[in-house]
C-alpha cells in the first residue's frame, strides 16, 4: 500500500461532488479509499492548487460497481450534481476523470495479475479488441498523439417529435459513450423488418455500424440502398471512418460500404485512411478494411497506400495481420509500383520462408511477381536451401509453390537435388508433401527418378521397405501418389507388394488407406477413369 499524502488526499476530496465522495467511500473500504486517493493524486499529476495535468501513462478502465452507480458514469453526471453548486463542463469532466482513476487503481490493487499501470494498459488494449474497454484507446492516444485518430465521432442525438425532455449529455470518453446506442430502451436484439430502410436510422448510422445486431442490418441494407441512402450513410460515417475501422463490428459495415459505395465516396473514405496505414494494417480489424480499400480503390490511391508502408515492410510481413496487407499490395499493384516491397526481400528469402507469416508473402511473390530479376533472385536463394526448407514446418509450403509454379527446368533441378534423400523425405511429416508435389507436377522423367529411388531402396530384391512405407503416417501418401503417377511397371510392383501383404496392411489404419486407394485406382482403370486416390492430408 502506498504512503498517504494528507495534503493530496484533502485536495482530491475537495474537488469531488458530495455524491461522488459518498459513492467512493462505499466502494473503497477503510484505508484503501485514502490510499487510492493519494495514488490518484500522484499519477494524475495533481498540483498544489488541486488542478490535474494529463494522466501520463495512466489507463482509464471503467468497470461496473456493485451496489449502485458511480456519479461519474456516462449519462449520469447531471443527475447527481448539487443543484446549489453549478459547475462548468470542464470541471465536471475532471471530477469524473478522477473517479475513474480511483476505479482503475482499485482494480490494480485487487487483481494480482495486474501489477503496474503499464500492464493495465496492455490488458485494457486487449479488452478493447473485444469491445469492452474503449477508454483505453482514448488514454493511449492521449499519450501517443502521433498515432491518434484525430477524427472524433460526433454525437448523434435522437430527438422525439414534440418531446420537451432534456437529452442526457454523453462524454466523449469511448466509442460507446460518444454515440448513444440506437433505440436505447431496447435490451434485446432488434427485429429486422423487411420494410426497414437505412433512412429509418438517419442520424444514427455510425452508432448502428458499431452495434453487433444493427451492423448486420447496415451490411444487408447497403446492398439494396438507393443513391440517396448511400449519400446519407457516407455523410454520417465520414467523421469516424478510422474509429469504425478498428471496431469489432464497425469494420464489417465499413467494408460493405466501401464495396457498394459510389466512386467519389470511396475516394473520400480511403483518403481518411491514408496517413494512418501502419497502425491500421497492424490492427486485427482495420487490416480487413485496408485490404478492401486495395480491392476497390483507384490506382493512384493504392500506390499512395503502399508507399506509406515502405519504411516498415518487414515489420508488416512478420505481423499476424499486416502480412495480409502486404500480400494485397503484391496482388493489386504491378511490380513497378511496389518495387520497394519486392527489393526488401533480397537476401531474406530463406528467413521469411520459415516464418509463420512471412512464408505466405513469399508464396504470393512466387505466384504474382512478373519482374524476372527479382523473381530469379528469390528463387535462387530458395533453391540453395531447398533441402532445409522442404523439412521446415512453413518452408515446405514455399518449396511446394515453387514446384507448382517454377517451371519445368526448376522442377527438374529440384528433383536432382533430392536424389538419395527421397525415401527419408517420404517419412518426414513436412518433406513428404514436397515429394508428393514433385510426383504431381513433375515431368515423366522426374516421376521415374523418384519412383526408381523408392522401389530400388531395398536393393531390387527385397520390398519390405515398401510395406513399411505403406503403414507409415506420412510415407503412405507418397505410395498412394505413386500409384497414379508412376510408370506401369512400377505401379504393378506396388500392387503386387500390397496384395501379398494385405493381411499385414489391414492391421494398420494407414495400410488400410493404401489398400482402399489401390482398389479405387483399379476400379477407375477398369471404368476408363484415371482417378487420384490420395486423400486429404494432415
Amino acid at each position: 500500500m502506498v504512503e498517504v499524502d494528507p495534503k493530496a488526499t484533502t485536495a482530491v476530496q475537495s474537488r469531488l461532488p458530495i455524491q461522488a465522495r459518498s459513492q467512493l467511500q462505499t466502494f473503497y473500504h477503510g484505508g484503501i479509499y485514502s490510499s487510492l486517493l493519494a495514488m490518484g493524486a500522484q499519477y494524475t499529476g495533481l498540483n498544489a492548487h488541486g488542478q490535474m495535468s494529463p494522466a501520463g501513462n495512466l489507463v482509464l478502465v471503467p468497470a461496473p460497481v456493485s451496489g449502485g452507480q458511480i456519479s461519474g458514469a456516462p449519462g449520469n453526471a447531471e443527475q447527481y450534481l448539487e443543484e446549489d453548486a453549478p459547475l462548468s463542463q470542464d470541471t465536471i469532466k475532471r471530477y469524473e476523470h478522477l473517479i475513474w482513476v480511483q476505479v482503475a487503481y482499485f482494480r490494480v490493487c485487487l487483481d494480482p495479475t495486474v501489477a503496474t499501470s503499464g500492464r493495465l494498459l496492455q490488458q485494457a488494449m486487449q479488452d478493447l479488441k473485444n469491445h469492452c474497454a474503449c477508454d483505453a484507446l482514448v488514454a493511449h492516444y492521449e499519450n501517443n498523439p502521433a498515432e491518434a485518430d484525430t477524427t472524433v465521432i460526433r454525437q448523434q442525438s435522437t430527438h422525439s417529435a414534440g418531446s420537451s425532455q432534456v437529452q442526457q449529455h454523453h462524454r466523449a470518453r469511448g466509442f460507446k459513450n460518444v454515440i448513444p446506442p440506437v433505440h436505447q430502451q431496447e435490451t434485446v436484439a432488434p427485429v429486422m423488418s423487411p420494410t426497414l430502410r437505412l433512412m429509418d436510422i438517419k442520424g444514427k448510422v455510425a452508432a448502428s455500424c458499431a452495434d453487433r445486431d444493427w451492423s448486420r442490418f447496415v451490411q444487408q441494407a447497403i446492398e439494396v440502398a438507393t443513391p440517396e441512402e448511400m449519400v446519407m450513410v457516407y455523410m454520417e460515417i465520414m467523421p469516424c471512418v478510422r474509429t469504425l475501422a478498428v471496431d469489432m463490428f464497425g469494420n464489417h459495415a465499413l467494408q460493405k460500404i466501401l464495396e457498394h459505395g459510389p466512386k467519389s465516396c470511396k475516394r473520400e473514405v480511403i483518403s481518411n485512411l491514408i496517413g494512418h496505414m501502419l497502425p491500421l494494417s497492424l490492427d486485427k480489424y482495420s487490416c480487413r478494411v485496408i485490404q478492401k480499400a486495395f480491392d476497390v480503390g483507384e490506382h493512384d490511391q493504392k500506390v499512395v497506400m503502399a508507399k506509406e508502408l515502405s519504411s516498415k515492410v518487414l515489420k508488416c510481413v512478420r505481423d499476424q495481420f499486416a502480412n495480409h496487407v502486404i500480400q494485397k499490395c503484391i496482388e493489386c499493384l504491378p511490380p513497378k509500383d511496389i518495387h520497394f516491397i519486392l527489393r526488401s526481400f533480397d537476401g531474406r528469402a530463406k528467413a521469411l520462408s520459415i516464418h509463420p507469416y512471412g512464408c505466405h508473402v513469399i508464396q504470393k511473390v512466387l505466384t504474382r511477381c512478373k519482374d524476372q530479376e527479382i523473381y530469379h533472385t528469390l528463387t535462387a536463394e530458395i533453391m540453395e536451401n531447398v533441402n532445409k526448407l522442404s523439412a521446415d514446418k512453413f518452408g515446405n509450403y514455399v518449396v511446394q509453390q515453387l514446384v507448382e509454379h517454377g517451371g519445368h527446368a526448376m522442377r527438374s533441378t529440384m528433383v536432382r537435388q533430392f536424389a538419395g534423400r527421397v525415401v527419408s523425405m517420404s517419412y518426414h511429416k513436412f518433406a513428404s508433401n514436397v515429394v508428393e508435389k514433385c510426383l504431381t507436377f513433375g515431368s515423366q522423367e522426374d516421376r521415374r527418378l523418384i519412383a526408381d529411388e523408392i522401389v530400388g531402396a531395398g536393393g531390387g530384391q527385397h520390398f519390405d521397405h515398401l510395406v513399411d512405407m505403406m503403414i507409415n503416417p506420412y510415407a503412405n501418401f507418397v505410395i498412394q501418389k505413386m500409384v497414379v503417377t508412376a510408370e506401369e511397371q512400377q505401379v504393378a510392383l506396388l500392387l503386387d507388394v500390397a496384395s501379398s501383404n494385405a493381411t499385414s496392411l489391414a492391421r494398420y489404419p494407414h495400410g488400410r488407406h493404401v489398400i482402399d486407394s489401390m482398389e479405387k485406382f483399379l476400379s477407375g482403370v477398369k471404368g476408363g477413369v484415371h482417378a487420384d486416390p490420395a486423400r486429404c492430408r494432415r
